[in-house]
């Protein structure tokens, strides 16, 4: 399944800042990859959802979050 983001949700992930355009589910057994349009260089790249944090709302008080460590997966 994919599901655009409308509008699109600011994040952050261990590449930088951007906005996640679409999330692809591939089922139970694989994470989400969030497609993200990175904010620094405009870059489209592909990130597991263990790495990508929304950012925070000043306005309700909430901070941002700390850039996610990049996460190595074994194969």
């Amino acid at each position: 399944m994919i599901h655009q983001c409308n509008p699109p949700i600011w994040v952050t992930t261990p590449l930088g800042e951007g906005h996640a355009l679409f999330l692809i589910d591939y089922g139970p057994s694989i994470n989400t990859v969030w497609v993200v349009h990175q904010f620094d260089g405009g870059q489209v790249v592909h990130v597991d959802s263990s790495e990508v944090r929304v950012m925070g709302n000043h306005m309700y008080g909430i901070d941002h979050p700390s850039p996610p460590a990049r996460v190595t997966q074994h194969k």
